[in-house]
């Protein structure tokens, strides 16, 4: 299979943050402001059965941070920001055609909605099954994640191999961010050892605001099961390519994108790889849809040639349609 896309499209990724990107108030602005956010969001609690609007826009911290609730949020936030901005695109008689979709972890979630490879629905609910798995493995093993600044992950790599005392005291890594970012996931007893020992080196170390861990073998089980329900749920070969969080190739079909939902619990997230396979594809301005703008914020760290923005920082008008990139062409975006 080629890395490299030709398709028509505008040298753009639309890009959707995960778990950790939650916050109180998110999405409410785009609800107030856009029809189409509105409908998604009332979709969403009657599918669920959750208030998702008093989770997003009155809940506290501490219950966002609720694995059960944060997944179908943060999902319903992203997909409810990317169809205002189409609904504002539309308006305001522009388009885009963007080359490539990515996510981080949960957000592929997101980007295979926005690249009509999975429907909403069904995406609400495999999310509420994943983050069903993730909330009984935590309820019995207390688990967490960690980001470690200023390491390479070799380094970081090695300090979870010494900080690793058995198979039922583990940590590992999750994330690959950045060149010195990296995230572990595993049990808190080995998790607390790793991050004193990062300290030790000087390392930045902040505990993420998450009560489960992913992307590591400590969630084979886990990830069987999921590939169970993955593999029951209606699939569609994707617009426009998704990115692999697994390996950076792209994800041109449902097969594709299936292989990818049922390995993901168990495999490591490398981000940084996927910003320069976007780059390689010829994008050169990355869209950040979804609460938060920890991704904008990283494409910029990858790249200072890359242009990053975050729909999440308007303040006034929902979607800051001045930021997004023109097109020729005057119809609807894809």
């Amino acid at each position: 299979m080629s890395n490299t896309t030709t398709l028509s499209s505008d040298p753009v990724a639309i890009i959707f943050p995960g778990q950790g990107s939650q916050a109180p108030g998110m999405g409410k602005l785009v609800h107030g402001h856009s029809e189409a956010a509105r409908r998604i969001f009332e979709e969403a609690s009657d599918i669920t059965g959750l208030d998702l609007t008093g989770i997003c826009f009155d809940g506290d911290a501490e219950a966002l941070a609720e694995t059960t609730y944060t997944q179908p949020a943060v999902l319903t936030t992203s997909v409810a920001i990317v169809v205002a901005m189409r609904e504002k695109l539309t308006e305001a008689g522009k388009t885009m055609r963007p080359r490539l979709f990515g996510g981080h972890s949960l957000g592929l979630f997101s980007a295979a909605v926005a690249s009509e490879a999975l429907a909403f629905r069904d995406a609400l609910f495999v999310v509420l099954e994943r983050s069903r798995l993730m909330s009984t493995f935590n309820a019995n093993r207390p688990v967490g994640m960690a980001s470690i600044i200023g390491l390479d992950s070799n380094t970081v790599r090695e300090i979870c191999e010494s900080s690793t005392r058995s198979e039922a005291d583990r940590v590992d890594v999750a994330n690959h961010n950045l060149d010195k970012q990296t995230v572990i996931s595993g049990d808190v007893s080995a998790l607390e050892r790793a991050m004193e020992r990062a300290r030790d080196l000087q390392a930045k170390v902040i505990r993420l605001k998450v009560k489960v861990s992913s992307h590591t073998p400590l969630h084979n089980e886990q990830a069987a099961e999921f590939a169970e329900i993955i593999r029951e749920v209606p699939l569609h070969d994707p617009v426009q390519p998704i990115v692999s969080n697994r390996t950076s190739e792209l994800l041109r079909s449902a097969a594709d994108v299936r292989k990818e939902f049922e390995e993901q619990l168990r495999s490591p997230v490398y981000w940084a790889e996927n910003v320069k396979q976007m780059a390689a594809n010829g994008v050169d301005t990355f869209v950040e849809v979804g609460p938060g703008h920890v991704l904008a914020r990283m494409v910029k760290r990858v790249s200072d040639s890359l242009t990053a923005v975050s729909l999440d920082d308007a303040v006034v008008d929902p979607i800051p349609i001045s930021i997004l990139p023109p097109s020729a062409t005057p119809s609807a975006a894809n």
